[in-house]
């Protein structure tokens, strides 16, 4: 039975923050496929990769302060954080000042590449009859038919679309993109407008980590998934694989992965199915590109690994197709934005027209285009969502025209600055929860309660003069606790004094002894 890894609490959001959770035993069983060495390798940074190439066939440990030296006076600092990280995944293991790579990664990433070992981790291919009509450009649509499908369920726009398996539905729910209404229906989240605009490749990596932790739920074999997983996204596009010498989990992964795009299974032949651009072009981009200063260019990731974004400008081919033929319509470049903050949209698709609403006003629109505007309501209305400015601004930035792509920056300056602005502008008040409280009964309650909320820290606003005063929601109870223990104590000790003033008045008109 798999070893239990985390609760949902400590489920970690990047698939780097999950290798680097993996016990020392599991990591080992991950690093003995080439496949899994390959693909981890391939999500690694630019200088994560050089360390590891520069180290692969020393079979001696190198002095840490060595590697150091490596780059040059300006650059050691970030060296030495991607040492670091690669410790972490435990790539890099490090004795008395020594580094060396991990004995299995470095024998397992030699076997990948110069094809050693056991090379079934990356798949049999399947030696029967190929089905004709499967190419890769058939499996672009297939996919993205199947992905965008899911995308206009959490939109509320799946009138048209098959609704998604039980299993899409269990996912989106237990990764908290959507929750159940009180109606029986399934409603969006804050997260799930995030997810909107993030693009294919990240929204891919968010739902595989997702089933990584429900694999851990339900006591499948997490490090038999993980694998399997890197093994998928090792495959070739267009190529069809047999599933004979596949396990009971990872039929059934195939079957549920098959719900999201990511696999096409053939009907008439069981014994064979076909991996989707939406799972091999995961490791298919290069590393994040680093600064002098360490930091990510597009984030602030602490993290040498990372999900590479999955749109590709077209450059390039995959297989016999080329990669702009991969994509799909939300993935193109169809965004105009001016100046003034217009926004043109050359899009007929009722999913982007729908996520461009998130954070546009639209104005208009015809067949083919529609016209809007970023205004402070409309921005301010995606900030509620939880939509943040740079995600907006990252999506249209990925999503921008082709005339666009050429400007440095792609957007204008104005704008994205005003979306910042906008946003600093509704931050600048953050909404708590508190408690007042008034018409206290007497000065000196008000002011023993004024003393007690002080020395504990949970004032947030007083008025002395009017008895009046605010505390945090985290303060309540002990402040409530604190009213009732002095009204209590005001009682009996006014039940004191009256009991000893009654007898006092006894005893003086009591007759005096003779």
């Amino acid at each position: 039975m798999a070893t239990q890894m985390g609760s949902e609490e400590e489920f970690k959001s990047t698939i780097a923050e999950y290798l680097e959770s993996l016990p020392a035993q599991f990591s080992r069983r991950v690093f003995s496929s080439p496949a899994a060495c390959l693909a981890i390798f391939r999500l690694l940074s630019t200088i994560g990769k050089q360390l590891i190439m520069s180290m692969l066939y020393l079979d001696s440990p190198i002095r840490l302060q060595d590697v150091h030296q490596w780059a040059r006076q300006d650059h050691q600092r970030l060296v030495k954080s991607k040492v670091h990280q690669l410790r972490k995944l435990q790539i890099l293991v490090e004795e008395k000042g020594n580094v060396s790579l991990n004995p299995v990664f470095r024998e397992q990433l030699r076997n990948a590449l110069t094809g050693g070992g056991d090379f079934s981790t990356f798949g049999i291919p399947y030696t029967g009859a190929g089905d004709p009509k499967v190419t890769p450009a058939w499996l672009a649509r297939y996919a993205n038919q199947k992905w965008e499908a899911i995308l206009h369920f959490m939109v509320g726009q799946s009138a048209d679309v098959r609704p998604p398996s039980d299993s899409v539905r269990h996912i989106l729910k237990s990764s908290r993109l959507m929750e159940e209404e009180k109606s029986g229906g399934m409603q969006i989240t804050n997260s799930g407008f995030q997810f909107l605009l993030q693009d294919s490749g990240s929204q891919v990596w968010t739902v595989l980590l997702q089933y990584l932790r429900l694999a851990e739920v339900e006591n499948m074999d997490v490090v038999e998934v993980l694998n399997f997983l890197f093994q998928l996204v090792s495959l070739q596009l267009g190529r069809s694989y047999s599933t004979r010498e596949l396990t009971g989990n990872q039929r059934k992964m195939l079957n549920e992965l098959r719900d999201f795009g990511l696999m096409y299974l053939d009907e008439a032949d069981s014994r064979r199915f076909y991996p989707t651009h939406l799972i091999t072009s995961l490791t298919s981009g290069s590393g994040s590109k680093e600064t002098a200063s360490g930091s990510n260019s597009t984030n602030n990731s602490k993290t040498d690994i990372g999900a590479p974004r999955s749109k590709i400008t077209g450059v390039g081919t995959v297989g016999k197709v080329r990669t702009s033929e991969l994509l799909a319509p939300s993935e193109k470049g169809f965004v105009i934005l001016e100046t003034n903050c217009r926004v043109y949209a050359y899009t007929d698709s009722p999913l982007q027209i729908a996520i461009l609403n998130l954070f546009v006003h639209l104005v208009s629109r015809f067949s083919n285009f529609i016209t809007g505007a970023l205004t402070r309501n409309s921005v301010r209305r995606a900030l509620t969502h939880g939509i943040t400015a740079d995600q907006m601004i990252a999506f249209l930035t990925t999503h921008a025209h082709p005339q666009m792509q050429g400007n440095t920056p792609v957007l204008p300056v104005t704008v994205t600055d005003q979306i910042r602005l906008w946003e600093k502008e509704k931050n600048s008040l953050r909404p708590s929860g508190a408690y007042y409280y008034k018409d206290f009964n007497q000065k000196q309650e008000f002011e023993r309660v004024f003393k007690y909320a002080q020395d504990i820290n949970v004032i947030l606003w007083a008025s002395i003069e009017k008895r009046q005063l605010v505390v945090s929601r985290q303060g309540h109870l002990k402040i409530v606790e604190f009213i009732q223990s002095v009204r209590s104590n005001s009682k009996s000790a006014a039940g004191a004094n009256a009991a000893s003033s009654a007898a006092a008045a006894t005893a003086s008109n009591a007759p005096s002894a003779s």
